[in-house]
């Protein structure tokens, strides 16, 4: 249900603001001075990082990258710092559940979950085993401990750490953590956006998906572009879900409170309790004209940041749609894939032309 609950707006970048605006890209107003912005090398192939997709940090403040081109996820321990230390790791089955990962999310408020705080996990894949099997599209989100004694090092059933998966989105190109073990993701298939709840956990390495409530959005739908991000963020204040629909040139909102049971979709690929179409659900178009958007990060003060694949630009916004900043980091066309405003108040990116990831420490 298309709605004007949020204010759709693009007009004049730094409409309402004094002059000297601070967000994460820097202080100023309008398009700021990319001479100015000092970038910071975290990561990258030096340390063996050769395809990063994108990144995020736990509830400890380790950054986690994940390396699509060899389903291996790195945790950098006390990032950018002289202390710093690289973890290269593959899961046990990450042909399956860690392929082609294109999407991270992380807890912000971690529960009394048995296995430690968790994270969740995309990939867009239509499942081929790393090109070794025709792909029969049985892929979707899955749920991960953060835990280092168990991601990647416990695989007591051969089917490797994972805590639990379901199997109804494959080619998915973004992830939104909302609740504990709900998640929200980028159905690139399917062009829809889909809300995942695993409900318990299976445990390590087991694979009992039958108690999954799955629902799929009749709209808004989405635009995936091939190899390109597509994330979500959820405002854990208000509940709103910000999209950043890549092939469509804009940023959606939605109301994750709103919204009804539709009609049972037919089950293909696995059963679980519930596959069902959501219906009538309260959106709306935040920000159009974009060229490619892919890459957002919320900055814990109200801003909006907006990677746009297409150009190297990275845009601030006001939640109302307002630009007030933006920042040509000269990466150029499909460079920037995830961002993330870090612990710290800063932003992190991942360069995949580099590949890299940097910190961005001043913008003019």
């Amino acid at each position: 249900m298309l709605t004007t609950l949020l204010l759709a707006c693009t007009t004049g970048a730094g409409k309402g603001h004094p002059v000297g605006t601070v967000t994460a890209l820097g202080t100023g107003d309008g398009e700021l001075d990319a001479s100015a912005a000092l970038w910071t090398y975290v990561v990258g192939n030096a340390e063996g990082l050769d395809d990063p997709r994108d990144l995020g940090f736990d509830p400890t403040g380790d950054l986690w990258i994940a390396n699509r081109v060899d389903d291996h996820t790195f945790i950098i321990l006390n990032p950018g710092t002289d202390s710093q230390i690289v973890d290269d790791r593959q899961d046990g089955y990450a042909k399956h559940f860690m392929e082609e990962t294109s999407a991270f999310s992380f807890e912000t408020a971690a529960g009394a979950e048995e296995f430690g705080p968790e994270f969740g996990s995309c990939g867009e894949s239509e499942n081929t085993y790393n090109g070794r099997y025709a792909p029969d599209d049985f892929m979707g989100p899955v749920l991960w401990s953060t835990d280092l004694t168990i991601f990647g090092e416990q695989n007591p059933h051969g089917l490797g750490a994972h805590l639990d998966m379901q199997h109804e989105s494959p080619d998915c190109v973004g992830i939104a953590w909302e609740q504990a073990n709900v998640y929200w993701v980028f159905d690139g298939y399917h062009s829809a956006i889909v809300r995942y709840d695993f409900q318990a956990d299976h445990g390590i390495g087991n694979d009992d998906h039958s108690d999954g409530i799955v629902y799929q959005l009749s709209e808004p739908t989405v635009t995936r572009v091939d190899n390109a991000p597509g994330h979500m963020m959820i405002d854990p204040s208000t509940g709103i879900l910000y999209i950043a629909d890549t092939g469509g040139g804009r940023v959606l909102w939605l109301d994750t409170a709103s919204g009804s049971q539709g009609q049972d979709i037919r089950q293909v690929q696995e059963q679980i309790q519930t596959y069902a179409y959501w219906d009538n659900a309260s959106w709306g178009e935040l920000i159009t004209g974009l060229d490619r958007p892919g890459g957002l990060a919320l900055d814990g003060q109200g801003h909006l940041m907006v990677g746009e694949y297409g150009t190297g630009v990275i845009h601030a916004y006001d939640l109302d749609g307002t630009e007030i900043q933006s920042l040509d980091t000269g990466w150029g066309e499909g460079a920037i894939y995830g961002i993330e405003a870090g612990p710290d108040g800063k932003l992190w990116v991942v360069d995949n032309a580099a590949p890299a990831v940097y910190r961005l420490d001043a913008g003019g």
